[in-house]
């Protein structure tokens, strides 16, 4: 799956974060400003967009340089506090005990987790905190599950959306890597769509627009288009989302 693909779509489609999410991680003193805070797979910069406009001072960290070009030129337009580079999360360019705080915003399942923990720890600061945070569509509604099936039929190589987008295993992770006071929450929103937008944000995704061909990807979307031409009976709907975020404290 290619990233790089999807860069257009990811752009327009990829919407931020919930602001509870901002104000439930200030609890934790993280996102505070002038905080510095280095935001790892940053992708085009969603996330670090919301920690620059809450006054934070965030490096952007991925290893795909054309995300970082576009992360790049949004913030130009921006101009948020913000620094981007292009570089391997499991080999981080940074001294040790640097960092105040390390965000991992929908990121994380793609990294080398016990590399990635090793690195992170490393460039903390003592009493620096990670945050982990999966933010995703749910298999919950008549249009979701739909999606999520067509999404099986079309790339097989995808695995089936897990309904609860929870993952407590990261945890024991973390503790071998000498993370503690480790935390988690989690909370649900509806995030509206129209037609266009949500065939949009589906298209952006790695196991769609990451991985097939530009005739499967007009087959896929000509079939949800036809599923919601029928399904949505008025202009935009709801899809479910779920927050899931663990915290770790480096002691």
């Amino acid at each position: 799956m290619d990233l790089e693909k999807t860069t257009i779509e990811y752009e327009k489609y990829r919407h931020g974060y919930p602001k509870e999410l901002l104000n439930r991680l200030k609890g934790y003193e993280i996102g505070l400003k002038e905080q510095r805070i280095l935001d790892i797979g940053t992708s085009n910069g969603i996330f670090a967009r919301d920690l620059a406009r809450n006054g934070s001072e965030v490096i952007g960290i991925d290893l795909s340089s054309k995300l970082i070009e576009q992360a790049e030129r949004i913030n130009f337009e921006d101009k948020l506090p913000i620094k981007y580079l292009v570089g391997n999360v499991e080999n981080l360019p940074f001294e040790s005990n640097s960092i105040e705080v390390v965000t991992a915003a929908y990121c994380w399942h793609w990294f080398n987790k016990l590399k990635a923990a090793e690195e992170v720890i490393r460039v903390l600061k003592p009493n620096g905190r990670l945050a982990i945070i999966n933010y995703d569509w749910l298999p919950q509604t008549n249009i979701s599950c739909y999606t999520n099936e067509l999404i099986q039929e079309f790339n097989r190589k995808s695995t089936s959306k897990d309904k609860l987008a929870m993952y407590p295993e990261w945890i024991e992770e973390l503790h071998s890597t000498g993370f503690t006071s480790i935390e988690t929450f989690s909370f649900d929103v509806n995030v509206n769509y129209t037609t266009e937008s949500w065939i949009g944000r589906i298209q952006a995704s790695p196991e769609i627009g990451g991985a097939l061909s530009k005739e499967e990807m007009g087959c896929f979307n000509q079939k949800l288009e036809t599923f919601l031409e029928h399904e949505v009976m008025e202009e935009s709907f709801d899809i479910p989302y779920r927050i899931f975020a663990i915290i770790g404290l480096k002691r």
